[in-house]
């Protein structure tokens, strides 16, 4: 797998930073002021140019410097000092030489995705790293893609601070992208979760932001008298799990996924009841162990006036 093949999603034409030179400076702060002062004080401070302002909800806001190494941590270094005085620092990071990657993936947008290629049309591997914050998240994006032959099809945040990556490729080669990115974002955020699922089912990559589906779509139309299964999780690592488990475990369909809010998430089993019973357990079990659920509920026979209100 080439992984100068991904480009990026919809926002990221431009010039490509020469990565034999640029670093990238991110400094991260809770609420404007620290935005703005930091926005103000990198480029007094050294010859550094704006590269991206990410905002990934509850007044956490990263800013994105890119210069020459020395230019972009002297940078790094006032805007830290300043931010401490003036706001809510949350964490810094400098990339001395990120990886091609990493300039697309910071100019995607949450949940948007990038094609991955699956050689001979096998299944990739999927490994997820959650952190708190933007500039961890991307720490563990450089350092995992620089580790193994993975490709990164997507970054979301859920809320709370909560940012996720994801990695696909081989299991092995996805197994060591999540311990490297884990190791090196541990020394600038917070580790939240981190997994790594073998053979996805076809459902969870068509459903969730883990990559393009490309195979037959698993979505069916659904009897307005079906079972509704609800798993509701903090943070996307449990609730993939789920999905994954809840598919794996009987012959249900599932309806999408949805952010709630800081950091909740959910997503909606349909079947017969006992088939819904069987996918919720399974997947309150496979959620509970790489993550906390929230609730779960089965609906055995759905009143028609809750689809309007769904």
């Amino acid at each position: 797998m080439d992984n100068k093949k991904q480009k990026g999603g919809k926002g990221s034409a431009g010039k490509v930073q020469d990565i034999r030179t640029e670093a990238l400076a991110f400094i991260e702060t809770r609420g404007k002021t620290g935005t703005i002062g930091t926005l103000d004080i990198m480029p007094k401070t050294s010859d550094v140019s704006f590269f991206r302002r990410v905002n990934i909800g509850t007044g956490l806001v990263s800013v994105v410097y890119t210069g020459e190494v020395a230019a972009a941590s002297s940078a790094q270094e006032a805007a830290e000092n300043l931010a401490g005085k003036i706001s809510e620092f949350h964490a810094s990071n400098l990339i001395a030489r990120p990886h091609e990657r990493i300039y697309s993936l910071i100019l995607q947008r949450s949940g948007e995705e990038v094609n991955v290629d699956s050689p001979s049309n096998s299944k990739l591997a999927l490994g997820i790293v959650e952190i708190d914050g933007f500039v961890g998240m991307v720490k563990a994006a450089d350092a995992g893609i620089k580790a193994a032959d993975v490709q990164i099809p997507s970054w979301v945040t859920v809320g709370g601070g909560l940012t996720t990556v994801f990695f696909r490729g081989e299991v092995a080669a996805v197994h060591s992208a999540v311990e490297e990115g884990m190791s090196a974002a541990g020394k600038v955020a917070k580790i939240v979760s981190s997994h790594v699922i073998p053979q996805p089912h076809e459902g969870t990559d068509e459903v969730t932001p883990i990559g393009k589906f490309t195979g037959k779509s698993t979505f069916k139309k659904t009897a307005k008298d079906d079972a509704l299964g609800i798993l509701e999780t903090k943070g996307i690592t449990g609730l993939i799990e789920g999905i994954d488990a809840g598919l794996k475990s009987a012959n249900v369909v599932v309806q999408g996924w949805e952010k709630i809010g800081r950091g909740i998430t959910s997503t909606i089993f349909r079947g017969t009841v006992a088939d819904v019973r069987s996918a919720l357990d399974a997947a309150v079990s496979g959620a509970g162990r790489v993550g906390e659920v929230v609730g779960s509920y089965i609906i055995a026979r759905p009143h028609e006036e809750l689809e309007k209100g769904r």
